[in-house]
């Protein structure tokens, strides 16, 4: 009796079998066999995939030596599915990256990397219920048109206050916890214009009044026209423009990208030292 082709096998948080503890598949191929064992691995890097899978009899025991078995970003990553605009939840990724084995030793850096993955998570949430508002509004008459428009608004606005924080966090990143990779030029692109932006919105109350630290009465209270907003997905403040569109959703897949690759700071492999073995037997 003949079980395969093996082609995965999956990394797990504990050794025991059907617990809801699944971090990740791997790719495995054919390593050799000695008498009934019969060896695996991954793919080296940079390896074409011939797409071969590993086959065992009855009684035969298939063997993962220690370091036979690498896990890549990849192959986390790939269960994050990304939407229409090419954004895929990144807390999530980074979580189950960083809770593979060797783990990274360094809580600052784990505790700054996650608060800026969900921040951008949350970000995107809200441009999604932003943009998903505005297609709403017209479909709808009256009361409900203005109900959904400030919805969208709302979003739109709480979209501005965490994908701030999660832009200075990505700009920061360099300096707090030595991050080596580029900060992307969407990134920068918008970083001025968001962080005025977002202050108008955070501190609205003062803006009620005319008050800003910077600006004079009347750009103060000019966060309360928004009309390009709801013609275009722009918001705008003291004349400054930001679209949601064409600006924001590539700041956030191009903060993704970073903290995906920022997670990777030790290395874009990581390999499994305990050995890993299966005896096959037929019932």
């Amino acid at each position: 009796m003949t079980i395969g082709p093996v082609t995965y096998i999956s990394i797990n948080l504990g050794p025991k079998v059907g617990e809801d503890d699944f971090l990740a598949g791997v790719r495995v191929v054919p390593a050799g066999r000695d008498g009934n064992r019969v060896y695996g691995r991954t793919l080296n890097h940079g390896e074409t995939d011939s797409g071969e899978g590993i086959s065992l009899e009855a009684g035969e025991t298939l063997e993962f030596p220690p370091g036979s078995i690498s896990v890549t970003m990849a192959d986390v990553d790939r269960y994050a599915e990304p939407g229409s605009d090419g954004y895929a939840p990144v807390a999530n990724t980074v979580w189950t990256w960083l809770a593979i084995r060797p783990f990274e030793p360094d809580r600052i850096f784990v505790n700054y990397l996650m608060a800026a993955a969900r921040r951008l998570d949350a970000a995107h949430a809200h441009c999604s219920g932003a943009l998903a508002g505005l297609a709403e509004h017209p479909d709808e008459k009256g009361f409900r048109a203005r109900e959904a428009m400030f919805d969208a608004l709302g979003d739109a606005e709480s979209m501005c206050v965490a994908l701030s924080r999660a832009i200075r966090m990505i700009t920061q990143a360099k300096t707090t916890i030595s991050v080596p990779t580029e900060v992307p030029a969407e990134i920068t692109a918008i970083e001025g214009t968001l962080l005025a932006i977002r202050n108008a919105f955070e501190h609205i109350d003062e803006r009620a009044v005319g008050k800003a630290h910077r600006e004079d009465p009347a750009d103060a209270v000019s966060v309360f026209d928004q009309s390009d907003f709801f013609a275009a997905g722009v918001i705008s403040y003291a004349g400054l423009t930001l679209g949601i569109r064409d600006e924001v959703i590539p700041a956030l897949v191009a903060g993704r990208r970073f903290i995906v690759e920022a997670a990777t700071k030790a290395g874009l492999r990581k390999t499994i030292t305990e050995p890993i073995e299966w005896t096959f037997t037929a019932e």
